[in-house]
């Protein structure tokens, strides 16, 4: 599964940028986003193709906020320190738009933020948009489990 997601994550790459979000009426604008809650995977790549992982996600949702926990292998942090990163996000849903921002835990060294921002698929499965750690960027994508 981790190589399937690995996959998506440089097709996510290679469609930065494509897509946009369409107008929809208020009523079905209310019901998008609702019931995000669950288990997810996901995958990002870097701009440049040099950093690339997956993830593990536990989501919560209350409204328009999400929040819960990222667990993903360490690619970058002191790998003696600890084999797995782990991190908290909150941020919002609004409509198609997803924002949040994942802070690591201090887990194999790693204690800074990563502002995500990214569009919901109208089956409320699959997540796909760009993040940005202090200037270094990608893509990433979620799919719900």
């Amino acid at each position: 599964m981790r190589k399937m997601v690995l996959a998506a994550a440089l097709a996510v790459a290679t469609l930065a940028g494509a897509g946009g979000v369409a107008l929809v009426s208020s009523e079905v604008q209310a019901q998008v986003g609702t019931g995000l809650a669950g288990d997810w995977q996901g995958g990002y790549i870097s701009s440049d193709g040099s950093d690339v992982n997956t993830f593990d996600v536990k989501l919560s949702q209350a409204g328009r906020s999400i929040s819960g926990t990222i667990h993903e292998v360490n690619a970058f942090g002191d790998a003696s320190r600890a084999l797995f990163l782990t991190s908290t996000f909150a941020g919002t849903v609004d409509g198609r738009a997803v924002r949040f921002t994942k802070t690591y835990d201090g887990s194999g060294g790693a204690s800074h933020s990563v502002s995500y921002s990214g569009t919901l698929e109208p089956n409320n499965r699959r997540i796909r948009g760009t993040y940005d750690a202090s200037g270094a960027t990608g893509t990433f994508e979620m799919v719900r489990n």
